[in-house]
């Protein structure tokens, strides 16, 4: 697969809009107000990137003691991740990018949408065995040990 024309919109294009964007603001808004807005965003971001990976790390964990496969918390916060990078990037786009992503509807759809183009079929975990031992077909071996290694 060719990456040049992705590496060509990543670093030339999209950072010259973005440049393109904060004058344009600037302008109307002013030069101060511009940077405090941005500055605003990049603390704003950092904060929530906090307090929402904590959360999500709280619903992995969660997830995690009830015996269930944190497959969704884990996708919940790798885009919870990804919208605190964009925030912490200067810039307006990255900026909408990054709000778009912390809110909780969307970023339940953006999950689904991934999980149904993968073809990802989640698990029925009333099915799964939780304990290797309660296969149908187990075997146990009753015996005795010691140690000699005292």
């Amino acid at each position: 697969m060719n990456f040049r024309p992705l590496f060509l919109i990543l670093f030339l294009i999209f950072p010259l809009l973005e440049l393109f964007i904060m004058i344009q603001i600037g302008t109307e808004i002013g030069a101060i107000w511009t940077i405090f807005v941005i500055v605003f965003t990049g603390v704003f971001g950092a904060l929530l990137l906090r307090q929402q990976g904590f959360s999500s790390m709280m619903r992995v964990r969660e997830s995690m003691n009830r015996g269930e496969i944190p497959a969704l918390p884990l996708f919940e916060g790798f885009i919870i991740l990804i919208a605190g990078i964009l925030l912490i990037i200067p810039g307006f786009i990255t900026d909408a990018i990054g709000l778009f992503f912390l809110i909780t509807p969307i970023r339940q759809w953006i999950i689904q949408h991934f999980i149904s183009f993968q073809k990802i079929k989640p698990m029925d975990t009333a099915s799964t065995p939780k304990d290797p031992l309660d296969k149908p077909n187990k075997r146990i071996i009753d015996g005795e040990y010691t140690r000699d290694d005292k």
